[in-house]
C-alpha cells in the first residue's frame, strides 16, 4: 500500500506543477493577445481564461492530494481535469494558428 501512496505522490506532483506553469501560460497568452490587440478576432482568449480557472482548480486538487495522502478521489479530478484543460489548449492552438494564417 505504501508504493501505491507513494506513486499517487508523484502524479500529484506532476500535476501540481504542470497545473501552474500551465496557468502562467494561459496569463501570459491572454497578456499577449490584449497587447497585440487580436482579442477581438477570435474566442481563443475567452477560452483562455476559462482554461486557467481549469488549471487553477486542477493545481489546487492536487495540492489537496499532497496534503493528505487518502484524497484519491481528488487526486482522480485534479487528473481529469489537467487532461481537460491540455485539450483545450491544443484547440486553442489549432484556434490561434487558423486565424493567424
Amino acid at each position: 500500500m505504501e508504493n501505491k501512496d507513494l506513486k499517487s505522490r508523484d502524479i500529484a506532483h506532476s500535476i501540481f506543477s504542470g497545473s501552474t506553469t500551465m496557468t502562467g501560460v494561459c496569463i501570459t497568452v491572454i497578456a499577449l493577445f490584449r497587447v497585440m490587440k487580436i482579442a477581438g478576432q477570435s474566442y481563443a482568449d475567452e477560452i483562455l481564461g476559462i482554461n486557467t480557472f481549469i488549471f487553477i482548480v486542477s493545481a489546487l486538487l492536487s495540492y489537496l492530494t499532497l496534503r493528505n495522502n487518502n484524497r484519491h478521489h481528488t487526486e482522480r479530478w485534479a487528473d481529469i481535469l489537467f487532461f481537460t484543460g491540455m485539450v483545450v489548449m491544443v484547440i486553442v492552438g489549432l484556434i490561434i494558428i487558423f486565424t493567424a494564417y
